[in-house]
């Protein structure tokens, strides 16, 4: 009997990773919002499908001429799509944890940092942290 264990430790990943950035897991039965988790699964897959594929204008640049913005198109796409995912992680956070005490996560504690330094913290770093 066979084993795959390399999408078992991928979900694994993914889980520690999120749950220390937002306190949320993506990758279970139990998940509370199967939409949100949907849609991250499905960023994620993206992220590695474009990752995976060389652009040829990178090794020659006179290809750009040709107009086959293919791969920027769907990057740029993608990294909308994330921009409005990790905008809505922090609005709900931000809403879940006004006037309460935050749980011991990095977004919950670059908004309070936010509070304190509004123009170094704003969302845009917030979420370029929550990417890196």
């Amino acid at each position: 009997m066979k084993v795959e264990l390399r999408p078992l430790l991928t979900e694994l990943t993914f889980n520690n990773i999120m749950r220390m950035v937002s306190g949320k897991r993506y990758y279970c039965e139990d998940v509370t919002n199967d939409e949100e988790a949907k849609q991250f699964q499905e960023i994620i897959a993206e992220v590695f499908a474009n990752t995976a594929v060389s652009n040829p204008v990178d090794f020659l640049p006179v290809l750009s001429w040709l107009d086959n913005g293919d791969l920027e198109k769907r990057v740029s796409k993608l990294g909308k799509r994330m921009d409005v995912f990790l905008q809505g992680l922090i609005e709900e956070l931000r809403k879940n944890n006004n006037g309460s005490q935050s749980q011991n996560t990095m977004i919950d504690h670059l908004l309070s940092l936010q509070e304190t330094q509004p123009e170094y913290y704003t969302d845009q770093i917030i979420k370029g942290l929550g990417i890196g």
